[in-house]
């Protein structure tokens, strides 16, 4: 079922019905197993001054406490949520704070302690609403109250509260009140608990810049050491690690590793760009990859049994990460907090391998590079510096000058090359540091034409056959590779060109067993191969240019958006089923051209899917979902975004909607108009979402596990859609 949210960082499983939010002061509230009518007048939410209509359910008033919908007011205020589906949890993180709340428990776990609540999260109307002030207040906001006739409550990082209107009266406080916890039981226990020092980890000496190149010119030094540890080490029984998960602020983030019962020791280290955490006296539950929600700090969590007594834990770093790693106070997580780093040290210079820029204890994969035909800029994310760089005279053979600068969170090196020298640029990494060299142009035998028509000419040592030459077409990621189907090391040598254009990123040459060419796009493009006398011309076009008729099939929810659930059917996986078996009838019997929003377990953003839609300029766009409810409802709809001037989604939502019940069988629920749905509103094409049947209902469940039913239902949806092609115009 398709969420209505505008804004979606994490997932959540409650499933949202298909009506419209309700903000009368009259309505009924369904929790704590019972249907409450709920008759008092609207609640006005101010965030930051700005009024805020909420669309999943309007802030509603029990116990004499104001509930709120968690993401849509605290994810605007910089915070991350995240609804934890298999432990039923909310967990709300802003700045260093961490917050876990529950349904209907008024026990929360905050910053390492439990605190107790007087009103708890509670699901209404099957959507999360949590405790707006006990939250706002205890995570560092702001939030005001303003009874009488105005009913208003005002959410802010500082006090913006509109001019004009009455003095707020607090709402009713919520004092937190800490649970005693009962003191660790497991045999030997300490008899006073470990006294615990921060303490810096500091490089290696051979692993400073300093000592790592030869021939530096120019030198600067930072002062952070980017990992600091607080712990102290004690002795417990074999634990554990059975979850490990990262929250992302505005500029930080908090990972959390828990264990089943108190951590005895840990070890951190960095290397390449990888935090690296050794948790002692330990056994992992955890997978080799760790899915992470959505931050700015870690790619991707890795784990493993390092030793038959020591869990490996590895943060693949994304940015500059200052880490202070510590334990909460019952020992059963460690707690990572990540913040902007500073850089430690920068040097320019040559040695016997030519010029060189070198930073620090930071590795490729931590920062970005740009290239154009005079400048590199190197931009690394969440860093700073103790002051500007300024080198105006390296005077070398292709480094004129180099400025390091803070902009936002990040830091931006610009190297200034030498006027009218052909370059190129590879990295490698030296004893922890990385080291971007200047040399002479690799491709010789490459040329590129830019931008508006991009293509690439490549002179072939011997003649060639295009239909050895395979493509790759990697849309989702923007990336492009050609595999010439033999090895040409001989003419070609490996590396990467920056290109930099509002076209082509980059080239890079692989030499494997074949030669292969990766074109990393600014923006998704198809390919056509040619050959031109001796020449393999490779020649970048707008995807509607080379196909007459272009669909984006949109499988709903994924990775850690699980959809609706019921009766044994995650509805996550179903709609992936379905949409892979609509994609094979249509390329089996037909010539338009599918790109797909996912083929995996993965989860793209609402604004990604149609972001992609709408960059490859397809023709239509089709969602695939299915519905939940209660166990008796039942049925297929279509939902369309009305048009007063555009009725062509209507009218596929029909031509859908007449094909899966005329093969498929199932209750005729009609079309529905919804223009609130973020995946139809943002499309700029013509565009249906599809509920299938209901998860909710036993009957209909096993119809969705069962794969002749979803084969059926795939041939339905797939000559609706070959039907659209063939009776509405769209170009």
């Amino acid at each position: 079922m398709q969420k209505t949210t505008k804004k979606l960082v994490l997932s959540t499983v409650i499933a949202l019905m298909s009506v419209s939010p309700i903000y009368a002061s009259s309505m009924e509230l369904t929790y704590d197993g019972k249907t409450h009518q709920y008759n008092l007048p609207p609640i006005t939410l101010y965030i930051n001054g700005e009024e805020k209509k909420t669309e999943i359910m309007p802030p509603v008033q029990i116990d004499e406490r104001v509930l709120v919908p968690a993401r849509e007011v605290f994810e605007p205020l910089g915070a991350a949520v995240e609804w934890k589906s298999y432990e039923r949890k909310i967990y709300v993180s802003y700045k260093d704070s961490l917050m876990i709340l529950e349904p209907d428990n008024d026990e929360v776990w905050l910053d390492g302690k439990n605190v107790q609540l007087d009103v708890p999260a509670k699901i209404i109307n099957d959507k999360i609403m949590v405790p707006l002030r006990f939250i706002g207040e205890n995570i560092g906001l702001e939030v005001k109250w303003v009874g009488g006739d105005e009913r208003a409550v005002y959410v802010s990082e500082g006090n913006t509260k509109p001019d004009g209107g009455n003095n707020p009266e607090p709402l009713p406080e919520t004092k937190p009140e800490v649970t005693p916890e009962p003191e660790p039981t497991p045999d030997p226990v300490p008899e006073e608990k470990p006294e615990s020092k921060p303490t810096p980890i500091l490089p290696a000496i051979g692993n400073k810049l300093e000592n790592a190149v030869d021939g530096i010119k120019q030198f600067y030094e930072g002062d952070s050491t980017g990992l600091v540890v607080d712990k102290a080490a004690a002795s417990y029984n074999m634990t554990t690690i059975d979850r490990a998960t990262v929250l992302g602020g505005r500029n930080d983030a908090t990972c959390m590793i828990e264990a089943s019962t108190p951590i005895s020791d840990f070890e951190v280290s960095r290397s390449e760009g990888k935090l690296i955490i050794d948790i002692k006296n330990s056994k992992n539950q955890l997978g080799s990859t760790v899915q992470v929600a959505s931050n700015s700090y870690v790619k991707q969590i890795r784990t493993s049994q390092f030793a038959a007594d020591k869990t490996r834990v590895v943060l693949d770093l994304t940015s500059g990460a200052e880490a202070l790693v510590s334990l909460s106070d019952d020992r059963t997580d460690i707690i990572i907090q990540l913040s902007k780093e500073e850089i430690p040290a920068l040097a320019v210079g040559e040695d016997l391998k030519g010029e060189y820029l070198g930073i620090q204890g930071f590795a490729p994969s931590q920062m970005t590079m740009e290239e154009n035909a005079s400048q590199l800029i190197v931009t690394l994310p969440n860093t700073s510096l103790v002051e500007d760089v300024e080198w105006n005279r390296v005077r070398g053979n292709y480094i004129d000058s180099v400025y390091a600068t803070e902009s936002g969170n990040n830091v931006k090196i610009t190297i200034n090359l030498q006027d009218d020298v052909k370059f190129t640029h590879t990295t490698e990494i030296v004893k922890e540091n990385t080291i971007i060299r200047f040399s002479k142009p690799l491709f010789e035998f490459i040329e590129y034409t830019g931008e508006y028509r991009p293509s690439f000419e490549i002179t072939m040592p011997t003649s060639f056959s295009i239909s050895d030459i395979t493509v790759d077409d990697r849309y989702r990621e923007k990336k492009l590779v050609i595999d010439l189907g033999d090895n040409y090391s001989s003419q070609f040598s490996e590396g990467k060109w920056t290109i930099g254009d509002s076209a082509v990123s980059t080239l890079t040459v692989e030499n494997r067993t074949t030669t292969r060419f990766i074109i990393e796009e600014q923006t998704i493009r198809a390919v056509n191969l040619s050959k031109k006398d001796d020449k393999l011309v490779i020649e970048l076009v707008k995807p509607k240019e080379k196909y007459g008729k272009i669909l984006v099939l949109d499988a709903g929810h994924g990775g850690t958006d699980g959809g609706s659930s019921g009766n044994g059917v995650v509805e996550k996986t179903v709609n992936l089923t379905q949409t892979l078996a609509i994609m094979n009838y249509i390329q089996a019997n037909s010539d338009i051209k599918i790109y797909m929003t996912r083929e995996e377990d993965t989860y793209p953003g609402l604004r990604d899917r149609t972001n992609m839609a709408n960059e490859i300029e397809a023709d239509m766009f089709v969602s695939v979902h299915n519905n939940s409810h209660t166990a008796t409802s039942k049925g297929t709809e279509v939902l369309y975004y009305p048009s007063t001037t555009d009725g062509r989604s209507k009218q596929m939502a029909q031509i859908a909607l007449d094909h899966i019940i005329a093969e498929c069988g199932t209750y005729n629920r009609g079309v529905k108009s919804r223009p609130d749905l973020v995946v139809l509103n943002t499309s700029k094409m013509p565009a249906i979402l599809l509920e299938g049947a209901f998860i909710s209902n036993p009957t209909e469940a096993a119809l969705l596990a069962s794969s002749s039913f979803n084969q059926t239902y795939a041939r339905a949806v797939g000559n609706a859609i070959i039907e659209m092609f063939n009776t509405i115009s769209f170009r």
